[in-house]
């Protein structure tokens, strides 16, 4: 008895000639059912227009560097520019740097992301981490992601990533260390 063989998710199956209920006259070449149509079974598709980052200090030795102390005002980290924007299209942001507190008692950090300027009008993404007081996992990263969808046509668009102690913390030693990565990848849907 013959055997027709086909795949289907990746195992091979065998239909014999009189055990399949199988109508073939549905996936006849001239005729496609609807189940096989390609041109029913497009998929929607994004494509990348342009891709903006900084790092800073990639390979970090122990001990750990106190690269900048944080205060309660905003302090970049980093940026990222692309150009030539275009309404609609949607920007997907991710940002990573280290805090590391050397205080008596834990800290509030604020990690922020701007468009255009840093002001509160601007503000597009907020994240509040508490970090452990020294020797109490006191070390951390940040991590951010995000997608921001351009609202006008604007011929270059600065995002900043920004990290700050909390509004009770002044008086606390936090500091922000690498390694520090910040992208912005405009995707045009």
């Amino acid at each position: 008895m013959p055997k027709y063989y086909y795949y289907k998710s990746e195992h091979k199956m065998a239909m014999e000639d009189d055990a399949a209920k199988f109508d073939y006259k549905k996936h006849d070449k001239k005729d496609h059912c609807e189940k096989h149509d390609k041109k029913d079974h497009k998929k929607d598709s994004s494509t990348l227009v342009e891709f903006a980052y900084q790092t800073f200090d990639p390979i970090v030795t122990t001990p750990l560097s106190l690269t900048f102390p944080l205060s309660t005002q905003p302090q970049v980290i980093a940026t990222a520019t692309l150009k030539d924007v275009e309404k609609g299209n949607v920007v997907w942001l991710n940002g990573l740097y280290h805090v590391n507190n050397n205080s008596p008692e834990f800290a509030d950090v604020f990690t922020r992301i701007y468009r255009g300027t840093i002001s509160p009008a601007n503000l597009i993404y907020q994240s509040i981490v508490e970090i452990d007081a020294e020797g109490n996992d006191d070390a951390t990263e940040s991590v951010t992601q995000f997608v921001d969808v351009i609202p006008a046509d604007a011929k270059n668009v600065t995002y900043y990533l920004t990290a700050q102690k909390g509004p009770f913390s002044d008086d606390l030693s936090v500091f922000a260390y690498g390694p520090i990565t910040f992208t912005a990848a405009e995707i045009k849907q």
